[in-house]
């Protein structure tokens, strides 16, 4: 039962409370460095280019008390779904591949440029899951909603547009785990009934091919979650306007400075990834 536990793997949407001053920035300063991390490890042409934003989320983790296992610790469950990604990636060739073959099986040639795409797919999402993975660790539910409602609320007339937007991206983060335990109660149910779930047996694409059928029922009780969240809401006449705010983020003394620092990162590590 040890390999069928999903949600301690999930690091994206947990919240870790703790008191560094990574968690007491303000919501929109937390925001402006998920964008600082998250724009190098996106716009990176070269591996090396991914390794200073993934260091620098890992650096940040430990200075706030987050060890660095924990944060890669999501990338565990994706490692099968990244073999199929490569797999069909080496099936359809990349138009007018005229790189050097590594491996030739029959038809299906894996050419150094095939290579170099697969693992800067990887090594990007990896990045990612680890910089997302930071910053719902140190916001909370309602700092990731008042920081998207700060950042556009000049775009909105009214404010319930923007509300409405800042409260779906919150429970989207919080949704990750749940589903996660979702799915770990339910292969452990399959598990006890028989079905080869964490035995080894097969290889990744076994693996694969014994969670696809899960997505059905593990649609149905997100949707289930989803819909007594709904009436929830609707029974406490949420009407997604009319809401106060009493929070008030004081944030740290250098405030500014740590803003600074984003815009600096970011163009920093740009410029090194296109240069170097």
């Amino acid at each position: 039962m040890k390999n069928l536990a999903f949600f301690r793997n999930v690091s994206i949407g947990r919240y870790i409370g703790g008191d560094s001053a990574a968690y007491r920035l303000k919501p929109g300063t937390k925001y402006l460095w998920l964008l600082a991390l998250s724009l190098p490890a996106l716009a990176a042409p070269r591996l090396t280019g991914l390794a200073l934003p993934l260091a620098a989320a890992l650096a940040i983790g430990a200075a706030s008390g987050l060890k660095p296992g924990f944060l890669l610790r999501g990338v565990k469950p994706a490692l099968p779904f990244f073999l199929l990604a490569a797999l069909l990636q080496f099936l359809f060739s990349l138009p007018n591949d005229v790189s050097p073959v590594l491996l030739k099986i029959g038809p299906v040639a894996a050419t150094t440029r095939e290579a170099l795409a697969v693992l800067m797919a990887i090594g990007r999402t990896i990045a990612l899951m680890v910089i997302i993975g930071l910053f719902t660790s140190v916001t909370s539910e309602g700092e990731i909603a008042h920081g998207i409602e700060d950042a556009f609320a000049p775009l909105s007339r009214g404010g319930k547009f923007i509300h409405q937007v800042a409260l779906v991206v919150s429970l989207s983060f919080r949704f990750i785990p749940i589903i996660a335990g979702e799915l770990e109660s339910i292969v452990k149910a399959q598990a006890s009934r028989g079905a080869d779930f964490g035995t080894g047996r097969g290889g990744p694409l076994a693996k694969v091919r014994a969670y696809l059928p899960l997505f059905v029922p593990v649609t149905i009780r997100a949707l289930e979650r989803a819909e007594l969240l709904a009436e929830a809401m609707e029974a406490r006449c949420y009407t997604g306007s009319g809401g106060t705010r009493y929070v008030v983020y004081e944030g740290i003394p250098r405030e500014g400075l740590a803003r600074s620092l984003a815009f600096v990162f970011a163009g920093g590590s740009l410029a090194l990834a296109f240069l170097w």
